[in-house]
């Protein structure tokens, strides 16, 4: 992806569309977004094979839109990261097709989760603590992305869509999670230095 993320990042900056003094910019965004996009279509191609497209965009969305405010473990390379993504969206989608919550059960899951995780928001990363200004702004942001989720809930609920209730239930307990693991690891971190 370094490779690829270089030569994209030349490429603009020959044809005059960025200057090179925001090589190293360019370059990192174009590795990340790289990472992220195969990730997402190897992830795609598993929710085909499994015949569970909706469910895919659905869980997707709603572990990417929280993780990106809420917060959660960050591993350290694009191997392990890309690896852990990919069986962790599997393990949503396999579970999710499998086991079903019961609506009592998804409705708990997801009230109590949803309070935590915004207890919780923003879980930093040890490589990059926010100010109080990003703090902030991902707190109101996680909120506004939790009400959401509860309002699609609740119309899964009245339109008798249970399993995406259940699937979204078990979205936010993975969140959920992967919000406890960041939290461990960064104590760990800040005790190592």
């Amino acid at each position: 992806m370094k490779y690829l993320s270089e030569k994209l990042t030349q490429y603009v900056i020959d044809t005059g569309t960025v200057a090179e003094e925001f090589y190293a910019v360019y370059q990192y965004g174009f590795q990340i977004g790289l990472e992220m996009f195969s990730c997402f279509i190897v992830c795609f191609s598993i929710a085909i094979y499994l015949h569970m497209i909706p469910d895919f965009f659905i869980s997707t969305s709603i572990f990417i839109l929280l993780r990106s405010y809420a917060g959660g473990v960050h591993l350290n390379s694009f191997s392990a990261c890309f690896i852990c993504s990919v069986f962790v969206q599997t393990g949503i989608l396999y579970f999710s097709g499998k086991y079903h919550f019961n609506m009592w059960s998804a409705w708990i899951i997801i009230v109590i989760g949803s309070l935590l995780i915004w207890n919780f928001s923003p879980v930093e990363n040890i490589n990059h603590r926010l100010d109080a200004n990003e703090k902030k702004h991902c707190k109101r942001v996680t909120t506004k992305i939790l009400v959401i989720i509860f309002l699609i809930t609740v119309y899964c609920t009245f339109a008798d869509i249970n399993d995406f209730v259940s699937l979204n239930a078990l979205t936010v307990l993975v969140v959920l999670v992967s919000q406890c693991i960041g939290m461990i690891v960064n104590s760990i971190g800040k005790k190592e230095n």
